[in-house]
């Protein structure tokens, strides 16, 4: 994209440089005697052709340059430089200007204006002849018409160049894939151009409305194949993606990734994914793509409401538009500067579980074949979604306690082995861990039943993860005990920081219910805890010695102290 102030000046010199060019041009080539029913027909195969460019993969080209060539000869500089300049806007109007790269349009007009003099300057001082006529004025035009072709071929390739490094400023060789494909286009226009005018020269008008005909089968054909290698090629990019998708273990990640490729698809503008959860429809991502980012948000206005995606969501069908004047919903706001829009529902097992609306700033930016395999990529990512949620359910169950929620003895152990690491590289200063006992535990289950036990827990381990938030991870360690892993906290902030959960637990009475009976009477007891406290690298040097640290604080200093307190482990 380019500043405001460089399309300015881009338009203002198409303003000023225009006339200028067509006056001389008309001052060194004055317009002939035109033949009107030949020029007319000539139009006509210009703006099919301009209608009707071929693509195959990613390269776009026309037969625009064999007709310049054959107007050329035929009327001069100035019919050439008037068809080429209505060709060439009819065919970039064809590949979907947008608002913001509408500056293309007297650029590109500029551009091949400077082609079309250029071109003609050396074809003139070489001894080329307008409307040559015999055998022999023809072979001695071939060099000539080959200068011509050659002329405005480097004309646009460095002006293209220039363009590229100081417009966009972008860096690009002179000579790569473009340029060779371009120079093999230009040279099948050098026979296909003179081969036109020899056939109206000896045969007249009818073999152009034949060539024309037979053109126009000919695109149908050739974009036919086109659109059957491009369904091949984006069929194995889809599967790709599909396998990219599915390496991502986390739902954010399996999204983004999801737009991100889906760029490099299609032109996507804008984004909206729609999940089904409870029966209704969750925002889980806009995405925008800009010139120079991407935007990932989740954002918090309503974008649901009067929009495009609500109304597949119910209708279960999907909507596609061409250019914004098709369309007007509550989009319209979010896709600023939108023309093509598509909106249809993921549809798994025959239920809708998602709606995908994306947008581009191109008009009909959407091919029919896309739109197919963006279809299927958005069911690989409700798969890949699906997986990732399953993923992350099986990942939780392996980490936590069924019953506290907590993190279980396992997940703790990793934890603590994950920041010795950190501690032996230097990027932490200390570890602390504290076991937590409940004293006199087995009395509450023999008295009241597990269940009121079970009461007891999941209040221990609320009042635990109150007191210590986000200074500490928090873990039930097995049975009646419970852990905390701090890191960066001195032997002073880890007794304290014990001494409050200890307070936390004795200080406000339990209210359970009395299982043992059949009235499951409400009851107010007392609990406490003895709690050890080891810190590395002062007492351990390794996981193992940290976690046999604590347990020793906490019995043999804690517990054999006479219960209810909080014990130090020193050396």
């Amino acid at each position: 994209m380019i500043s405001k102030h460089s399309n300015r000046l881009i338009w203002i010199a198409w303003i000023v440089l225009m006339p200028i060019i067509f006056y001389y041009a008309n001052m060194v080539s004055p317009l002939r005697h035109i033949d009107r029913s030949n020029f007319l027909i000539i139009i006509a195969l210009f703006l099919i052709v301009a209608n009707m460019p071929i693509k195959i993969n990613d390269a776009t080209f026309s037969f625009i340059f064999g007709i310049s060539i054959l107007v050329f000869l035929s009327y001069g500089l100035v019919a050439e430089l008037l068809i080429s300049q209505l060709a060439y806007s009819i065919l970039y109007i064809r590949l979907s200007i947008t608002k913001k790269t509408l500056y293309r349009m007297p650029l590109n007009s500029l551009m091949f204006a400077l082609c079309s003099i250029g071109s003609a300057l050396l074809y003139y001082l070489v001894g080329g002849k307008i409307e040559p006529t015999g055998t022999k004025e023809i072979m001695n035009s071939l060099i000539p018409i080959l200068i011509y072709t050659l002329v405005s071929f480097w004309i646009n390739q460095i002006v293209i160049y220039f363009i590229t490094i100081y417009l966009y400023k972008r860096e690009m060789k002179l000579i790569n894939r473009e340029f060779k494909w371009d120079l093999f286009i230009y040279l099948l226009m050098y026979p296909i151009g003179i081969s036109l005018y020899l056939m109206l020269e000896t045969k007249g008008y009818i073999t152009i409305i034949y060539i024309t005909i037979y053109y126009i089968i000919l695109m149908i054909i050739l974009n036919s194949l086109s659109s059957a290698l491009n369904m091949n090629k984006y069929l194995k990019k889809t599967m790709k993606i599909s396998q990219k998708l599915s390496q991502r273990m986390e739902e954010e990640e399996v999204i983004d990734e999801f737009f991100e490729q889906l760029t490099t698809l299609i032109p996507v503008s804008y984004g909206n994914l729609f999940i089904v959860e409870n029966k209704s429809l969750k925002l889980k991502r806009y995405f925008q793509n800009k010139c120079d980012e991407k935007i990932f948000s989740c954002p918090y206005f309503d974008t649901l409401e009067g929009s495009i995606s609500k109304k597949v969501f119910f209708e279960k069908r999907r909507y596609s538009f061409h250019r914004r004047s098709q369309w007007y919903t509550n989009d319209h706001l979010k896709f600023s500067e939108a023309e093509s829009l598509l909106s249809f529902p993921i549809i798994k097992n025959q239920e809708v579980v998602g709606v995908l609306t994306i947008a581009s700033e191109q008009k009909n930016a959407f091919k029919k074949y896309q739109v197919v395999l963006i279809e299927i990529l958005a069911l690989y990512l409700a798969i890949a979604v699906e997986n990732a949620r399953f993923y992350l359910q099986t990942k939780i169950k392996s980490e936590t306690d069924s019953l506290t929620g907590l993190y279980n003895f396992e997940y703790l152990e990793s934890k603590i082995k994950d920041e010795f690491e950190q501690l032996k590289s230097f990027k932490i200063k200390s570890i602390s861990l504290l076991l937590i006992d409940l004293d006199y535990f087995k009395r509450v289950n023999d008295q009241y039943g597990h269940q009121a036990g079970n009461e007891v827990l999941l209040e221990v381990a609320r009042r635990i993860k109150m007191v210590v938030n986000q200074s500490g991870l928090v873990a039930r360690f097995g049975g009646e005990e419970f852990s905390v892993l701090l890191v960066n906290h001195s032997e002073r902030e880890t007794y304290d920081l014990a001494e409050e959960i200890r307070k936390s637990l004795e200080s406000i009475p339990f209210y359970i219910t009395n299982h043992m009976t059949n009235e499951d009477q409400q009851i107010k007891i007392t609990v406490t805890a003895s709690i050890g406290a080891a810190v590395a690298p002062i007492v351990a040097r390794e996981p193992s010695d940290l976690i046999r640290c604590a347990d020793r604080a906490m019995y043999s200093k804690a517990k054999n102290a006479g219960r209810n307190k909080v014990a130090m482990y020193s050396k």
